[in-house]
């Protein structure tokens, strides 16, 4: 059983047909029409989030890797950046390494409510739709209003990783002011493919383009066919349920209300989650303390510290989400959670 969903998704053959089956690395530059192909299928795409919005829509490639974050960063580097530190682990890491050579302002999470809903003035925000590790759900309408108020030209660039995943599309469309950046990764991508949407105007903050034939066309289908699954949201049911069993033992960082569908922010008090994860591990449960923990990194959470948590406490995570659940489930995270207590204690 996987309840780490979103954060660790399964990878789908059929999706990575278009980059495993080539015969080169690159498309012929003598194939004028591939080219052509593979740019209209990017403007589908954008067109499909900026809805009725007029403009010259397109967009390109981004790998979110640490040095695709770093190179975005360095070009930022003339502008005011906002920058939510509950974005991506990799986009956090670029932060550590260019807030000394850009002008970078912290975003940070209310320890009251896990989201961002204030926001400084700056030129441009980087701001992702779900937080990481608290799989909180951020006010983007809010937010988008708040910021034009006070600076009319910003920008915004938004991950919308998740909300791709689950079905949704975001509550703000693609626009003028608008970027949206896609993790392939979510949707059952190799790790490295993603994309970027944007007017036209924009192209120019981030590296040329090299096509990948077919990608862009698998991805937009794969969008449309999550959009057509409504996600029944079990999270209350599930933390209820769990609640029941464990009482006091069990918390949230966050409230139920800003969660997103089928997703939760556990909170085990008094143990430390990576030693509940070895124990679910051996009866094939799977699951992480976040996004440090989902890389391997026997690092508590980035954001949960960043928002003032200590180290010991942010130890006590488990970023948990998940497409179903039985209770059999829920009676062995009760269980395993038990024992670990027994032995910390």
């Amino acid at each position: 059983m996987h309840f780490d969903i979103l954060q660790n998704p399964p990878i789908l053959a059929h999706l990575n047909d278009c980059l495993l089956h080539r015969k080169t690395q690159n498309i012929s530059p003598i194939a004028q029409n591939t080219f052509s192909k593979n740019q209209k299928d990017l403007e589908n795409l954008a067109q499909y989030f900026a809805g009725e919005n007029q403009g010259n829509f397109g967009g390109g490639n981004f790998g979110f890797e640490r040095g695709d974050f770093v190179e975005l960063f360095l070009t930022l580097k003339d502008y005011h950046i906002g920058f939510a530190i509950s974005n991506h682990q990799q986009a956090y890491q670029a932060y550590k390494l260019c807030k000394n050579l850009c002008k970078i302002t912290p975003l940070i999470p209310s320890k009251e409510s896990a989201i961002i809903s204030e926001v400084p003035k700056c030129d441009i925000y980087l701001i992702p739709e779900s937080n990481q590790d608290l799989l909180t759900l951020n006010p983007l309408a809010q937010l988008k209003e708040q910021i034009l108020e006070v600076n009319p030209h910003a920008l915004l660039i938004v991950d919308i990783s998740y909300a791709l995943k689950q079905g949704r599309k975001p509550a703000i469309p693609l626009d003028s002011q608008t970027i949206f950046l896609c993790e392939g990764e979510s949707l059952g991508f190799l790790r490295g493919y993603g994309i970027f949407l944007s007017t036209n105007s924009h192209l120019s903050l981030f590296p040329r383009t090299r096509y990948v034939d077919g990608f862009y066309e698998a991805f937009f289908k794969e969008i449309q066919r999550l959009a057509h699954q409504p996600l029944t949201d079990q999270k209350e049911q599930f933390f209820a349920l769990l609640k029941e069993k464990m009482g006091e033992d069990l918390d949230l960082f966050a409230p139920l209300k800003h969660c997103l569908p089928n997703a939760l922010p556990l909170r085990f008090k008094g143990i430390r989650a990576r030693n509940l994860l070895q124990s679910l591990y051996l009866d094939q449960i799977f699951a992480i303390n976040g996004q440090e923990c989902l890389f391997g990194f026997a690092s508590p959470s980035f954001v949960l510290q960043e928002m003032g948590y200590s180290e010991l406490t942010s130890r006590e995570l488990l970023s948990l989400s998940f497409e179903d659940f039985s209770p059999s489930h829920i009676e062995a995270l009760a269980t395993h959670y038990r024992q670990i207590k027994t032995l910390e204690v």
